[in-house]
């Protein structure tokens, strides 16, 4: 196994967080969009624990969020998170989905960087993204964060993923 292999897909919202049909699979995971046999993307069977149990979940995706739009779900929450505060729940999730998504896309920011040249101006500019994204990364909001504090983390962390679009993620194409 790669060290990036756990990078290849997107991190799904937690469970506790989702609406009931987009925990069955009758709406988007990602949007919450109702899905129809037409539109629902299958992504694939997951295991977690209820009551000390583990089932089985299968989360569906509409077309956009699987071909990639879910990334403007995450920018839409994280830029509004500080003015609608969300429920600590919801910011801890959106939280976690962000940092991992720009963990996806850091590989091929340093590849860019590396064929570059150093010293060159594209150089610097891919560097500058890296090492904000890698600070951001880094600023991690402590054991128990006020709602406030995560809301600032998240917006950051949106700042910097969207910093890092040009790059595919891990994976991608």
């Amino acid at each position: 196994m790669k060290l990036t292999d756990h990078l290849s897909a997107p991190v799904l919202p937690a469970v506790n967080v989702l609406s009931t049909g987009q925990a069955r699979g009758r709406d988007c995971v990602f949007c919450g969009i109702i899905l129809t046999s037409d539109t629902a993307v299958d992504l694939g069977v997951r295991d977690l624990q209820r009551a000390g149990e583990k089932v089985h979940w299968f989360p569906r995706a509409c077309r956009w969020c699987a071909d990639g739009g879910y990334v403007d779900i995450l920018f839409a929450a994280a830029f509004s998170a500080c003015g609608t505060l969300p429920p600590p729940e919801q910011l801890t999730d959106l939280y976690r989905r962000l940092r991992h998504e720009i963990r996806r896309r850091l590989p091929a920011a340093t590849k860019a960087s590396d064929e570059a040249g150093e010293g060159s101006l594209e150089w610097h500019a891919h560097q500058r993204n890296i090492d904000a994204a890698h600070d951001a990364l880094a600023d991690e909001p402590g054991d128990r964060p006020g709602s406030l504090v995560l809301a600032m983390r998240v917006a950051e962390l949106g700042r910097r993923l969207r910093d890092l679009l040009r790059y595919p993620p891990c994976g991608g194409t």
